[in-house]
């Protein structure tokens, strides 16, 4: 039986087509992981993904934009306010603060990562 030490998840399922998904995805139903092809996701969006750890290379030092969920942005000495979802649902990838404002979101725009105090510093080509 497959447990969820057995798996990743890959969040929450978002858009019909991913890149480089292996040939199962799984979802949690009635406490089981049941596994769906991959090419059937459409009828998976909303419900959280996982795959087999073994079937995906994982760079571990490289980040996810969802990984920034909970994360402080900042421009310059500015709180712009806390990232409480990130929409990667399009080619063009935003972060949804607390107060409802999306901000783009592009490693253009990014100045550094504090991954310590857990804020993403940023200098956005326009003002918010």
């Amino acid at each position: 039986m497959i447990t969820e030490n057995d798996l990743l998840s890959i969040g929450i399922l978002r858009r019909t087509r991913y890149k480089d998904l292996p040939p199962f995805v799984f979802v949690r139903r009635d406490g089981l992981f049941v596994p769906f092809r991959s090419e059937n996701i459409s009828e998976l969006i909303g419900e959280e993904g996982f795959v087999l750890k073994g079937d995906m290379q994982i760079d571990e030092d490289e980040m996810a934009w969802v990984d920034f969920e909970g994360w402080t942005l900042q421009e310059g000495d500015v709180n712009l306010g806390k990232i409480v979802r990130v929409d990667d649902s399009t080619m063009n990838i935003f972060a949804e603060l607390e107060d409802g404002r999306m901000v783009p979101l592009h490693e253009d725009f990014l100045v550094e990562i504090d991954e310590e105090q857990r804020v993403l510093h940023v200098q956005l080509p326009f003002a918010l």
